[in-house]
Parts: structure tokens; C-alpha cells; sequence
């Protein structure tokens, strides 16, 4: 097997297994399908520049940040991060956060 293949392949097992767990509370739904096509891209550039480290980088961006980031805000709002018995609930807080988020930078000039 190419290398490059192979490092993408393992760099994407991660990615994988957040979206098996995630993909009911992902909003809006074509964000999914895009993570899904453009990681693997990304992590096969990666590979051609940096060998076998974009593995480690993608388990690191989507074991800390993707994961700890989903169980982070399913503590926060009294979910069970690997079931999140309210999607719809999920997806509504999911939105309100993004707005606040949007709110809190300054205004373009």
C-alpha cells in the first residue's frame, strides 16, 4: 500500500469514529458530508509534506478538539456525550452558541 494512502487511511479512523457517534447532532447537515470528503483530502496533503506525522496530527485535532469538544459541550448542557438523548435539543443549544458566538466579535468596519 502507497504510503500516503496508508497515513490517510489511519489519520482518518478518528474521523470516522467521531462521525459515528456525532453525526445526529451535527448542524447544519452538510457540514458532515464535507468532514467527511475534506479531512482525508487535507490529511493525504499533509502526508506528502510531513510523512507519517499527519497522522498524528489528525488524531490530535479530532481526538482533542472534535471529541473534547463534544464533550465539553455535553457536560455543559447535561447530555451523555455518547448518546445525546435530545438531538433536536442538541442541534437548538448548537445554533444558540454559534449565534452568541457571532455576536461577541466586533463589527466590521
Amino acid at each position: 500500500m502507497h504510503p500516503v494512502l496508508l497515513d490517510t487511511l489511519l489519520a482518518s479512523i478518528p474521523m470516522a469514529a467521531l462521525a459515528a457517534v456525532t453525526w445526529r447532532v451535527t448542524w447544519p447537515k452538510w457540514k458532515l458530508v464535507v468532514k467527511l470528503v475534506l479531512h482525508p483530502c487535507i490529511y493525504a496533503l499533509l502526508s506528502v509534506y510531513i510523512s507519517h506525522w499527519s497522522i498524528l496530527i489528525a488524531w490530535v485535532h479530532q481526538g482533542i478538539l472534535g471529541l473534547g469538544g463534544h464533550m465539553w459541550f455535553c457536560r455543559k448542557h447535561g447530555f451523555t456525550w455518547y448518546a445525546v438523548e435530545d438531538p433536536d435539543r442538541y442541534v437548538l443549544l448548537s445554533k444558540a452558541w454559534v449565534t452568541r458566538l457571532g455576536k461577541g466579535r466586533a463589527a466590521p468596519p
